[in-house]
């Protein structure tokens, strides 16, 4: 899953880039499997976003206006002392460009300080995020079958 979640991150910063505009989607995916995704992890984030952008009938992202900074939830200094300085970027980052909300960005970091590790790293919050922002309005989250089901576990 969190393959997907890079790759839904992937394709909102080059909306943003092309001001919401996708020109050609078959390049994209071939530069994203270029990148070693595969085509079902390709498909999955394209699903996901078009899905996302129907089911809320809105601009993702406005091209006539660019993003404005949102307020930043700042991290007490328990969370600051076990979430690294990248793993939280990476979670703004998230939030800035909308893939999720102030209540999953709050929800992402409680899961975060629950598993007890010393140390939250950016994989962490990865891997923490993705059922999150991949989970849709009925509750149900989205998988892939890997291509090789010896690549991975289904039901991780």
């Amino acid at each position: 899953m969190e393959k997907v979640m890079e790759i839904i991150v992937f394709l909102m910063k080059h909306m943003q880039d092309e001001k919401g505009r996708f020109n050609d989607i078959a390049d994209v995916s071939q530069t994203l499997v270029g990148h070693g995704y595969t085509q079902q992890e390709v498909n999955t984030a394209f699903a996901w976003l078009f899905d996302r952008l129907q089911a809320q009938a809105e601009v993702v992202v406005d091209p006539t206006r660019p993003l404005q900074p949102k307020p930043n939830r700042i991290l007490h200094a328990v969370e600051q002392l076990m979430i690294q300085p990248d793993a939280y970027g990476y979670l703004l980052e998230l939030r800035e460009l909308g893939l999720i909300t102030d209540t999953q960005t709050e929800l992402i970091i409680e899961r975060a300080m629950l598993t007890g590790a010393r140390s939250v790293t950016r994989d962490d919050i990865k891997t923490i995020a993705a059922p999150i922002l991949l989970e849709s309005e009925s509750g149900q989250v989205m998988i892939w079958l890997p291509d090789d089901l010896e690549e991975g576990i289904i039901g991780n």
